[in-house]
């Protein structure tokens, strides 16, 4: 789930955005200035801002990811979002040996790598680092992010 989250971001897809995330995600981020976020509209000025506009239903096919400070997002650069040593933890119910989960919640931390070509130097390829950890609840049987924290 956390990869398609991810893929949906660096495509601007606020559709499978909208569905991975509940109505009541929190969040962390630079972009915030330290400040808590609550809810999807924060994040869904962006995907409109690098989407082109109404971005509900596009899926996002010629868009880029949507980071307030991301250079490569205000072209038509592609970006790579790739998972970097991902550490998963399941909470209440326990996990299998396997590392597939019953639980009631999720946690994972992982180094976030955003590969892009700067819009300044196209010849030059880029990778962005930062650190997040993200918490998916299973809700009605299927898991929904419901917080996540990045610096």
């Amino acid at each position: 789930a956390n990869q398609t989250l991810l893929n949906a971001i660096s495509r601007c897809d606020y559709h499978t955005y909208n569905e991975l995330c509940a109505d009541d995600l929190t969040a962390f981020e630079p972009e915030s200035n330290g400040m808590l976020i609550s809810g999807k509209s924060f994040h869904k000025f962006y995907f409109d801002l690098y989407g082109g506009g109404d971005n509900s239903d596009n899926g996002g096919q010629d868009a880029v990811a949507p980071t307030a400070n991301n250079k490569a997002a205000q072209s038509t650069t592609k970006i790579n979002i790739t998972m970097s040593n991902p550490h998963v933890r399941w909470l209440g119910g326990g996990c299998c040996s396997d590392g597939c989960g019953d639980g009631s919640a999720a946690v994972i931390s992982y180094v976030r790598m955003d590969q892009s070509v700067d819009s300044d130097d196209k010849e030059s390829p880029v990778t962005r680092l930062s650190s997040e950890t993200r918490v998916w609840e299973n809700r009605d049987g299927r898991l929904v992010h419901v917080h996540f924290h990045k610096s």
